[in-house]
């Protein structure tokens, strides 16, 4: 079993400039495509649910400091920082109410 992904592996992203857990603001949508940790940070998040090709919603993020909440797979979670930050996401861009005209 693998649980620990790493940067050069295809599909992870861009390298360390990638879009994080923790860039994300409230109300932000994302699919995971990788965890950049180790084996026992990795595997935990996978018992959360926090695997490849899952959704994640941002629901609350302080500005400064704390937890992040997020809803995943209809579970709410509290993630601190340093744990969100080695989550690669890539933001789900939905499409708003075109303007009347």
């Amino acid at each position: 079993m693998g649980y620990r992904w790493r940067w050069g592996r295809r599909g992870l992203g861009q390298g360390p400039g990638g879009t994080t857990l923790a860039d994300l603001g409230p109300g932000s949508e994302a699919v995971v495509r990788g965890v950049v940790a180790g084996y026992n940070v990795a595997r935990r998040l996978a018992d959360m649910g926090i695997t490849p090709g899952t959704v994640v919603r941002v629901v609350r993020k302080n500005a400064l400091m704390g937890p992040i909440e997020v809803e995943v797979r209809g579970t709410r979670l509290l993630l601190g920082r340093g744990i969100a930050s080695k989550v690669l996401v890539e933001p789900i861009i939905r499409p708003g109410p075109l303007p009347p005209g």
